[in-house]
């Protein structure tokens, strides 16, 4: 198992809330307890965990994550995902991406468009826009420094003018009745007012964020437009809102 993995799998084990000792951290993984003691020092410097005496403890079940660590998170499963997003962008479209790993991930299977406008709150993200020659606008605003994510009333401000065509987004979880969740409450109220200014709401998802609950509601996903994801999902994600509306199913392959 590859040092990326341990690290998962060690902040799934801590997602209860309850302290986990390092030898049952070691049996669980098969690994020995000097390299679980390595793991925990290396993801206590991220600020993820907090050591205590004979284990550990997640610093905060509902703490944003590291950018470096969830990039690492599901790797082919999101490489899929953004395959199948970059696929839905034309030309002359205005497209927002969310400053999220995932939407990070279509940016590689991109075209060389020559009119697409990307407006992005990620730092990283409008960098990546920049290297493929899209022209890109950076929302502005606070950086929240482990996502290099924009947040706040600048950020909003310019939100608020747009009129786009497509925005790509995923979240840090979504329940299995269908309820997308986040931990960032100052990101997930700007993906809530991008929601008002785009005629297309893409949403995109590993099937590992399935049944992950987080204490901020984004909204619900069978109000999207469009749902993407690698795996199967539950039957309450295409079921009509209110409305009669359903999403389109995405297959990322």
């Amino acid at each position: 198992m590859f040092e990326e993995e341990r690290h998962e799998q060690i902040i799934r084990l801590l997602r209860g809330g309850r302290m986990i000792s390092v030898n049952e951290i070691a049996k669980r993984l098969f690994v020995s307890e000097a390299t679980v003691r390595r793991d925990l020092n290396a993801l206590e410097k991220e600020g993820v965990v907090r050591r205590v005496y004979g284990g550990a403890v997640l610093v905060g079940g509902n703490r944003d994550v590291p950018l470096q660590m969830r990039e690492t998170e599901a790797m082919e499963a999101k490489q899929r995902i953004g395959r199948a997003a970059a696929a839905l962008v034309q030309e002359n479209d205005v497209i927002v991406l969310d400053a999220s790993s995932t939407v990070y991930s279509m940016i590689p299977y991109l075209k060389e468009f020559k009119n697409v406008v990307a407006i992005t709150s990620g730092l990283k993200t409008a960098m990546a826009l920049g290297e493929r020659h899209i022209k890109t606008y950076l929302t502005g605003g606070l950086m929240i420094d482990n996502s290099y994510s924009m947040i706040g009333e600048h950020a909003q401000e310019l939100i608020r003018r747009l009129n786009a065509d497509i925005f790509f987004f995923s979240c840090r979880g979504v329940t299995e009745d269908g309820r997308m969740t986040d931990s960032s409450v100052e990101e997930a109220q700007l993906r809530q007012l991008i929601f008002q200014h785009a005629k297309r709401r893409v949403f995109m998802a590993a099937g590992n964020k399935i049944g992950r609950d987080y204490f901020y509601v984004i909204g619900r996903v069978n109000e999207m437009d469009d749902i993407i994801c690698d795996q199967p999902v539950p039957d309450a994600f295409s079921t009509p809102d209110e409305k009669g509306h359903t999403p389109r199913i995405w297959r990322g392959e």
